[in-house]
């Protein structure tokens, strides 16, 4: 990868690719998936709202804000629980957190459980 593009509300990142396209790394689930040709289609995808509701899922901001879990600088909304391992996409699981923080703890759990089946009962280890 050659650089960050986006780092969104929810901590995912939209990473400028060797080949120049631009790949999405989901933090909720640890998938990494192409979302476009190069930098100017994907700056066409902004305009797409399918496309903005489901990388940035922005009624869950929403209710963020109004529930008063507001971002400060160098914070991303972060998960109590991932999605990926049974966490809710709510607002009763999800809080303000430094990006370190978020990165380094979605990284960790992800990088535990990216070789296991789906359904599989895992204890995470969070050092």
């Amino acid at each position: 990868m050659q650089a960050v593009v986006t780092i969104s509300n929810l901590g995912d990142l939209f990473l400028l690719g060797d080949d120049n396209a631009i790949y999405w790394l989901q933090t909720d689930s640890g998938e990494l998936t192409k979302v476009a040709d190069n930098l100017e289609q994907y700056q066409q995808f902004l305009a797409d709202e399918e496309k903005i509701d489901n990388w940035f899922l922005p009624s869950l901001i929403e209710e963020l804000m109004t529930a008063g879990k507001t971002l400060t600088e160098n914070e991303v909304y972060s998960y109590k629980k991932l999605p990926v391992i049974g966490g809710a996409y709510s607002v009763e699981n999800i809080e303000p957190a430094s990006m370190k923080v978020h990165f380094e703890f979605t990284g960790l759990i992800c990088e535990q459980i990216k070789d296991l089946p789906d359904g599989t009962k895992v204890n995470i280890k969070v050092e």
